[in-house]
């Protein structure tokens, strides 16, 4: 039983993790994000802070897709 409860946990934090570095929901919440400066919903500094940790998530899965997966 513990051994299925493992199983399936690992197959939870598979999932997630490919829908959080899918470059395509990554480039929408970047889009997403840009019209929300456009429209004043967030300021520069908003803006800039999520920017660089989506640009951040891009960057790791695309380092993912070459199989350089990160270590650290």
């Amino acid at each position: 039983m513990i051994g299925f409860v493992g199983w399936v946990l690992r197959r939870v934090v598979a999932e997630a993790e490919r829908l959080y570095y899918d470059p395509a929901v990554v480039l929408g919440e970047l889009k997403a994000l840009e019209e929300q400066l456009a429209a004043g919903l967030i300021g520069e500094e908003e803006f800039d802070r999520r920017e660089d940790e989506l640009l951040d998530r891009l960057a790791e899965t695309r380092r993912r897709a070459g199989g350089q997966e990160r270590t650290a």
